[in-house]
C-alpha cells in the first residue's frame, strides 16, 4: 500500500506531462512550410501575390488548427494552401514555356528566311548560267543563219534581212518595257525582289544589244526580261493586295479609337491579349442597386456606342457587366449577366448583329472603385481587333 502511494503521484505526473504533449504537425503543413523556402515561392510572390497572399491566409489558418490540436482542419487548409502555391508555379511555368515556344518560333522563321536568301542565291546563280548558255546557243544559231544568208542573199537582201530582225528585236524590247512596267504597279521592287532586278538587268542588256545593231541579242534578252518581269508581277501581287488590305485594316482601326473616343461619358482603355487588341468602354455607374436596366441618364451614351459598333461591324464584340458590393453576394453573378444581356439587346434593336457579341456576367469581380462604389455598377463593351 506503501508502496502503491509513493508511485501514485508519479503516475498522475506522467499522465500530466501525455496531456501536455503538443501533437506532432501534419505533414502537409511541413511540406507547405519547406515550399514557402524554395525560389520559385519568392518568384511567385512577385508575378502572382494574389495566390500567395491567398497560401499564405490558408497556412496561418492549418498552423491555428494544429495548434488547437484539429489535425483534419489543419490538414485541408495546408493542403488548400499548397494548392494556391502549386498554381502560381504553374501559371509560371506556363509563361514560361510560351516565352520558349515564342523565342523558337523567331528562331524558325529566321533560319527559313536565310534559307529562302540562299535558295533565291542560288536560283539566281542557275539563272545567269541558263542565260549564259541560251546566249551562246542563239549567238551559234545567228551565226550558222548568217553563214547561210551570205550564202543565198545579196548585199541588199542582207541589210533587209537585218533591219526586219532589228524591227522584231525593237518590239520584243518594247513589250518587256510594258511588262516591268506591269509589274511595278504591284510594287514588285519590294515584293518580288529578285525577279524584278533580274528584269531591270535583262531589259537593260536588251537595250544595249539593239543599240549595237545585235538583234539577236536584242530579242533574246528582251524574251528574258519579259519572262523575269512577267514572274515578278505574279509573285508581287498578293503581297502587295495583303499589304493594302492591312493597311485599309489598320486605317479603320485607327477611325474606330478616333470615333471611340468622341463618346461622351466614356473613358476608353486598351488591353493587349497577346496577339489581339482591347478598346475597352466603360460605362460606369449605369444601374440602380439590383436592377438589371439602365439608368436613363445613361441611355444616351450606350446609344452612341451601339451606333459606333453599326458603323464598325466587321469587329468582335464582349458585352461585360458587373456589380458593386452593394448587391447580394448571391445574385451578383446572375444579377451582372442580366446587366450584360439587357444592353447587348438595346444594341441589337439598334441593328447590331447578334452572333458578332459574346455576352458575359462577371458579379463583383475587377472593381474600379471601392467594394460599395456604385461606379461599380457598370458594363463594359469590349471590340476586339488585331
Amino acid at each position: 500500500m506503501k508502496t502503491m502511494m509513493k508511485t501514485l503521484p508519479l503516475m498522475l505526473g506522467t499522465l500530466a506531462l501525455v496531456g501536455c504533449a503538443t501533437v506532432p504537425k501534419p505533414q502537409e503543413l511541413l511540406d507547405l512550410e519547406a515550399m514557402r523556402e524554395t525560389k520559385e515561392y519568392r518568384r511567385a510572390e512577385e508575378d502572382h501575390p494574389d495566390l500567395i497572399d491567398e497560401s499564405k491566409s490558408a497556412q496561418k489558418k492549418a498552423t491555428t488548427a494544429w495548434e488547437e490540436e484539429e489535425i483534419d482542419v489543419a490538414k485541408h487548409w495546408a493542403t488548400l494552401g499548397t494548392i494556391k502555391v502549386r498554381t502560381a508555379l504553374a501559371i509560371m511555368n506556363q509563361k514560361l514555356a510560351k516565352e520558349k515556344v515564342e523565342a523558337a518560333r523567331k528562331e524558325l522563321t529566321k533560319v527559313q528566311e536565310e534559307e529562302e536568301q540562299v535558295a533565291a542565291k542560288i536560283a539566281e546563280t542557275d539563272e545567269q548560267l541558263d542565260l549564259v548558255t541560251k546566249l551562246a546557243a542563239a549567238r551559234r544559231a545567228a551565226k550558222d543563219k548568217e553563214a547561210a544568208l551570205k550564202k543565198e542573199l545579196s548585199e541588199a537582201a542582207k541589210r533587209q534581212e537585218e533591219q526586219k530582225r532589228l524591227a522584231e528585236a525593237q518590239q520584243k524590247v518594247g513589250e518587256a518595257e510594258v511588262a516591268l512596267r506591269t509589274a511595278e504597279t504591284v510594287e514588285a521592287a519590294q515584293y518580288a525582289k529578285p525577279d524584278y532586278e533580274s528584269a531591270q538587268t535583262l531589259l537593260a542588256k536588251a537595250h544595249a544589244a539593239l543599240k549595237a545593231n545585235k538583234a539577236t541579242d536584242a530579242m533574246t534578252m528582251a524574251d528574258l526580261a519579259k519572262t523575269k518581269a512577267e514572274a515578278a508581277a505574279a509573285a508581287a501581287r498578293p503581297k502587295w493586295q495583303a499589304a493594302k488590305q492591312t493597311a485599309e485594316r489598320q486605317a479603320r482601326t485607327q477611325a474606330l479609337q478616333k470615333d471611340a473616343a468622341a463618346i461622351a461619358g466614356v473613358t476608353v482603355k486598351m488591353k493587349t491579349m497577346g496577339e489581339t487588341q482591347q478598346l475597352i468602354l466603360p460605362v460606369l455607374d449605369a444601374f440602380k442597386r439590383g436592377k438589371t436596366a439602365p439608368k436613363g441618364d445613361k441611355v444616351a451614351t450606350l446609344t452612341a456606342i451601339g451606333e459606333l459598333l453599326k458603323k464598325y461591324d466587321d469587329y468582335p464584340v464582349i458585352v461585360n457587366g458587373y456589380t458593386s458590393y452593394r448587391v447580394r453576394s448571391s445574385q451578383r453573378f446572375s444579377v451582372s449577366q442580366a446587366r450584360a444581356q439587357a444592353v447587348a439587346n438595346m444594341f441589337v434593336a439598334q441593328g447590331v448583329k447578334f452572333k458578332r457579341m459574346a455576352i458575359a456576367g462577371h458579379g463583383a469581380e475587377n472593381l474600379v472603385g471601392r467594394r460599395w462604389s456604385t461606379i461599380n455598377d457598370r458594363v463594359e463593351v469590349v471590340i476586339l481587333f488585331q
